[in-house]
Order: structure tokens, then C-alpha cells, then sequence
């Protein structure tokens, strides 16, 4: 009982914030924010889980701090969504890699994941709210389908791009693109 509890608590929250997306009433407090600090600790959070899983993580994050005007909040829920995703739906002994890379002006963010993969019919709508693709649909282990959701509103909200493809590990492939420097640039 109490799981459910939790379960529909994390699920009114997600509804909560699609809604307030929707609504422009999101709010973001966007500075100067270091894209691969946010990501680097984001990821030092699910270590622990990934390891116990069996998850074998590799990242390349650069050593240069990745500078973008951004909500720091809003880009660790972001990569948080990312990464329970991704240790929700990576088999157990497989890899995660994590890659960031600058250029013309753009930071991009690739995530690739090992098997199981997503069929190719089924990623445009990944995106989509309240959407699971069909084998993911056990509430024991499966979300909502708002996390992705989410996480377009929160990158679209910082003028980038996200997409969904089959990653040459066997799994999906999650890149998103924002644009680098202050506010204006």
C-alpha cells in the first residue's frame, strides 16, 4: 500500500508539472550553468544503482567546463528522468554511455543504452505523454509515460532539441542538442 502511495505521488507530481509546462507557468531561473557539472552530478546519484544492477557506465564528459544559460534545477530533473530510464530499461549486464561534446556553437548530449531496444515504429512516439511501448506496460517496472514527456518540455523550454533512435548498443539512443553561452547568444 505504501508503494502505491509513492507510485501515485510521483505521478501527481509529473501531472503536475506537464500541466504547469503547458501552461507557461513553469517556472526556470536560468543563469550560467556548467552542462557537464549538472550531468556529472546527476550521474554520481545513480552510480550506486547502476552498479548493483550490473550496469557497466562508461562517460566522457570533457574536462572543460560546457557553459549554457539554463535552470540547474530543471537540467538535473532533465538527466535524472534520463538516467532512471535508462536503469529501468537496460537488462541487467548491460552498458550505458554517456557522451558530451561541443561544437558550432552546440553542446550534445548522446546517450546510448544496451538492449532491449524500442522498435523504430515506436520512437517518434516516446515522447508522447502516457505513452509505453508495449513491453514496458508492468506498473512493477514501468513508469507513467510522462518522464520523457518531461524531459522534451524541459529541453524545448531551453531552445534545444531532442531525439529518440536505435543506439548501436542494441538499445535507445537519447541525444539532445542545446545551445551554448549566455543569455542572448
Amino acid at each position: 500500500l505504501h508503494g502505491e502511495a509513492l507510485h501515485l505521488g510521483r505521478l501527481v507530481e509529473d501531472l503536475y508539472q506537464l500541466a504547469l509546462s503547458d501552461l507557461g507557468a513553469l517556472t526556470y531561473r536560468k543563469e550560467e550553468t556548467d552542462l557537464a557539472e549538472v550531468l556529472g552530478d546527476s550521474l554520481e546519484g545513480f552510480s550506486a544503482a547502476f552498479a548493483k544492477k550490473g550496469v557497466a557506465v562508461t562517460s566522457d564528459l570533457g574536462t572543460a567546463p560546457v557553459r549554457v544559460f539554463a535552470d540547474a534545477a530543471r537540467l538535473q530533473q532533465l538527466f535524472d528522468n534520463l538516467l532512471k530510464n535508462a536503469l529501468c530499461y537496460t537488462d541487467a549486464g548491460g552498458r550505458l554511455e554517456l557522451r558530451l561534446a561541443v561544437a558550432a556553437g552546440r553542446a550534445t548530449f548522446d546517450l546510448h543504452a544496451s538492449e532491449p531496444g524500442v522498435p523504430e515504429s515506436e520512437l517518434e512516439k516516446l515522447f508522447d505523454r502516457l505513452y509505453r511501448v508495449e513491453s514496458s506496460r508492468n506498473r512493477a517496472s514501468g513508469g507513467a509515460g510522462l518522464g520523457l514527456a518531461i524531459c522534451q518540455n524541459i529541453v524545448e523550454a531551453h531552445d534545444g532539441t531532442i531525439t529518440a533512435a536505435p543506439s548501436p548498443l542494441g538499445g535507445l539512443w537519447i541525444r539532445i542538442i542545446l545551445p551554448l553561452g549566455g543569455e542572448g547568444s
